[in-house]
């Protein structure tokens, strides 16, 4: 199934991609050229080391360009993580679960305002994209115990209920994470 990609969603991935080369190109060159990716961008890596002020700046947007064009580049930011002790990857998961957790919360408010409107009262199964996508890409999740916190929230505006909601999708995720490695 595949699922829209909001335009903001494509910037921030963006941003990660572009924060991921700027770390590469602050490696050594024996480094760069162990590098599991093609050819063309570790001479451009190459490249950005001798190289500094705007051109720097360009040249790292043009790789980064060029990469996001790539389907995987899972295998450079386990690269980084085991050559620098990077967090990148960790953050970039971080900031994922934040996304997730966001967008279940938009659902479920849009779902207590249409409730208002029809005189309902807001129930467990109000309809939510991010839910589905969030029990697809983790099969382990239990989605009843994130509807249930969402819609406490909805109900009263408890931080609470956002950061049981962000830890369910951690467990979920890590869960999963255990199940594949």
């Amino acid at each position: 199934m595949t699922y829209y990609i909001s335009r903001s969603e494509k910037k921030r991935r963006a941003k990660h991609l572009e924060s991921l080369v700027k770390e590469l190109a602050t490696c050594s060159a024996a480094v760069i050229k162990k590098l599991p990716c093609d050819d063309f961008v570790k001479e451009e890596l190459l490249h950005v080391i001798t190289i500094s002020g705007g051109a720097k700046n360009r040249q790292i947007k043009y790789i980064t360009k060029y990469l996001r064009k790539q389907d995987d580049t899972d295998a450079l930011f386990d690269y980084i993580t085991e050559q620098k002790g990077s967090k990148l990857k960790e953050n970039a998961a971080f900031h994922e679960l934040e996304k997730y957790r966001d967008d279940i919360i938009s659902d479920v408010l849009v779902a207590k305002e249409q409730a208002f409107h029809n005189n309902e009262p807001l129930g467990e199964n109000w309809p939510s994209m991010a839910l589905d996508i969030v029990k697809d890409r983790f099969p382990g999740l239990d989605v009843m115990d994130v509807r249930r916190a969402a819609t406490h929230f909805a109900k009263n505006h408890r931080v609470t209920y956002t950061r049981e909601i962000f830890r369910i999708l951690r467990a979920a995720m890590e869960t999963e994470a255990m199940r594949k490695g």
